[in-house]
């Protein structure tokens, strides 16, 4: 069985978005918790899975008491088919378990047999994952996946069967050999997408810890000119940044959103009036709004159907309750 072979997700209601690049330290982690808490305060379901050894993600989202750990790990999930039944939080994390780089990258291409068959663990690993997300289809509108800082086998799982992908970087000259090997490389962006998954979009990649200084200046007039096409843009077609900010790090500590300290601290406001118009971008670009619109105005129906029934059945109960009474002053 090749890559080629195996199976891709159908048209999921939960929309998967992989936020990652082949550089540590860029900010993954915090752009995955803050937007997952951006989107659940929102109103959507959803369900994060650290594919990171560090969990940085899993610490983060453990710390805030918001967020309910699944009942298995990501490495549990991915080498054999499990069964799980989410709580009704709509907040979930499939959590890290410091497991996933020995037990499945450095053994991708072991061969294992099953059913008669050998098949490589690369494989089977992605077959367990795709039934996986399937299985989480109706309870959550958004799945958040943060991704390692490497391009191994975990890459080429998820963007297999993302959505979408976001690649948030640094505005250093090193940057640009993570940013093409992210897009160009084996088990990058534009191949998944051309070979795997057609439907894969790239959202661009996002300038995060960004400084007013000459150097980052430079750095980002240069990537600009070799891969502009490729940055993530607000709708007027300006690159969007996130700036440098203590308070991002420090909510990170905390396991808090940005928005939780936006009354109490004021340098938090215009950082946080900035970070939710790229939240609010990312979730129209991969569907999310336009899918929980759909569901909130069904929700809504189905509400008001049952108030009206309800109105229909009370009002009913009531003239029956009035003509026995009338029925017993006759008699």
């Amino acid at each position: 069985m090749t890559w080629a072979d195996l199976p891709l997700l159908g048209n999921q209601i939960m929309k998967t978005l992989y936020i990652g690049i082949q550089k540590g330290g860029v900010g993954k982690s915090t752009q995955t918790c803050q937007l997952a808490f951006y989107a659940r305060s929102q109103g959507y379901r959803v369900l994060v899975i650290d594919f990171d050894d560090q969990a940085n993600t899993t610490h983060c989202l453990a710390r805030s008491g918001k967020v309910m750990p699944l009942s298995k790990t990501v490495t549990e999930v991915m080498m054999k088919p499990v069964s799980i039944n989410p709580d009704n939080s709509g907040f979930n994390i499939l959590a890290a378990d410091g497991r996933f780089n020995g037990v499945l990258v450095e053994q991708a291409r072991v061969k294992v047999e099953v059913g008669g068959i050998k098949t490589e663990l690369s494989s089977l690993a992605h077959q367990h994952f795709a039934q996986f997300l399937e299985s989480m289809d109706a309870y959550y509108d958004i799945c958040i996946i943060d991704g390692p800082p490497s391009l191994d086998i975990r890459v080429t799982i998820a963007l297999t069967l993302a959505n979408a992908v976001l690649s948030p970087i640094e505005l250093m000259q090193e940057s640009i050999e993570g940013m093409s090997n992210t897009l160009y490389g084996q088990r990058g962006i534009l191949n998944i997408k051309s070979i795997l998954n057609p439907k894969l979009q790239f959202l661009g990649f996002l300038p995060n810890k960004v400084q007013s200084n000459e150097t980052q200046r430079a750095a980002l007039k240069e990537l600009n000119e070799r891969i502009g096409q490729h940055f993530f843009t607000n709708n007027e077609g300006v690159v969007a940044l996130i700036p440098l900010r203590s308070a991002i790090s420090e909510c990170q500590k905390q396991g808090i959103s940005l928005a939780d300290i936006v009354k109490t601290n004021t340098m938090a406001r215009s950082t946080w009036a900035n970070l939710r118009k790229i939240f609010d971008l990312i979730l129209e670009r991969i569907g999310v709004e336009e899918h929980s619109q759909v569901e909130h105005a069904q929700i809504a129906h189905d509400q008001t159907e049952r108030e009206v029934g309800e109105h229909i059945a009370s009002n009913i109960i009531h003239l029956a309750e009035q003509k026995a009474r009338v029925g017993g002053q006759l008699g």
